[in-house]
């Protein structure tokens, strides 16, 4: 299966700076240098009233201790907050938009705003600006797969959308054997066809001479769409509501193969079955032999329908669609 254009940030860990705010720990910390302060005043000045309440939550002291443990944990969050927007994969808005802009990069305009109208301007959403950005890196290298994948997403922004997204793959010779030649192959938002138009606009980007080493042709091609539909058999065992359990496994199923509509993407025999097992699920099968489907560069796998049957014995019970 074809590698990502960028980085996988669901494997980037927590920075070690965020901490989790714990009010509990923080009021028993208070509650702690409290008494040792009371114990400290009273060995100085022995006048001083014990201290022998902090279980009694009613106390004036306990019940201000709990407010200044609260404000602690609020500044724990503030430094958190800080922290992240200062890292670009939990960098949001604004915050973003600076961290992009050291490099060069700046949120796109999907659709320019309407002052007479009152109708604001659709701005590039954080994900598709954040994998840009990090796409950037490679950006100065003119002829790199990653620059010709930026300049395609620049030209055409709503591939990134991450609610729908399209895809960008780049085929060079140790592919297809040809010396000199760069294929950039180009799926729509969701997996359509693109329009010659975007064709047109991404080929203008991906061949602009900054872009495109001399001696190097560029071709921008439409990724072939290899169409598949998935109808799947399971067992459920009674006591569950069937179609809340079925309903369950096609997400499952539509997430995994969603995920697999990449320009050389890859479904092997048994994956989608195996995404359908879950709580309350004893058995999948498929209703014919198991889907598999082998990578190539210039096709995108898309799943057009996933289909759930829940079954007992031989006999259909329900059906759910995704």
């Amino acid at each position: 299966m074809r590698a990502p254009t960028a980085i996988d940030l669901s494997r980037v860990a927590v920075p070690d700076a965020i901490i989790v705010p714990d009010f509990e720990g923080m009021h028993a910390a208070f509650v702690a240098r409290f008494l040792a302060f009371i114990a400290a005043r009273r060995a100085a000045d022995p006048s001083i009233a014990p201290f022998d309440v902090e279980a009694l939550e009613t106390d004036p002291a306990i019940i201000a201790g709990e407010a200044f443990s609260q404000l602690r944990v609020y500044d724990r969050q503030v430094v958190n907050d800080a922290v992240r927007a200062v890292l670009a994969p939990s960098a949001r808005g604004a915050d973003l938009d600076n961290i992009a802009a050291a490099a060069g990069v700046l949120r796109l305009v999907l659709v320019p705003a309407d002052p007479e109208r009152g109708v604001a301007a659709v701005m590039e959403s954080d994900a598709s600006l954040l994998r840009r950005y990090l796409l950037a890196f490679d950006k100065a290298a003119a002829g790199s797969a990653d620059r010709f994948v930026f300049e395609a997403l620049t030209a055409w922004p709503t591939l990134g959308r991450p609610e729908n997204p399209g895809d960008v793959a780049v085929v060079g010779r140790a592919v297809h054997g040809r010396r000199g030649d760069v294929d950039v192959v180009v799926s729509g938002p969701g997996g359509r066809a693109p329009t010659p138009t975007e064709l047109g606009v991404v080929r203008s980007a991906v061949t602009a001479s900054h872009v495109a080493p001399e001696a190097v042709a560029v071709n921008v091609l439409a990724a072939t769409r290899r169409l598949y539909a998935v109808r799947l058999l399971i067992e459920v065992p009674e006591g569950p509501d069937k179609t809340i359990v079925a309903t369950e496994a096609a997400r499952r199923v539509r997430a995994a193969a969603d995920a697999r509509r990449l320009i050389g993407g890859e479904v092997p025999a048994g994956l989608l079955h195996g995404a359908a097992y879950g709580p309350s699920v004893i058995k999948v099968r498929p209703e014919i032999e198991p889907l598999m489907i082998a990578p190539d560069a210039y096709t995108v796998p898309i799943c057009t329908a996933v289909t759930i049957a829940v079954m007992a014995g031989d006999q259909l019970v329900l059906e759910v669609a995704a």
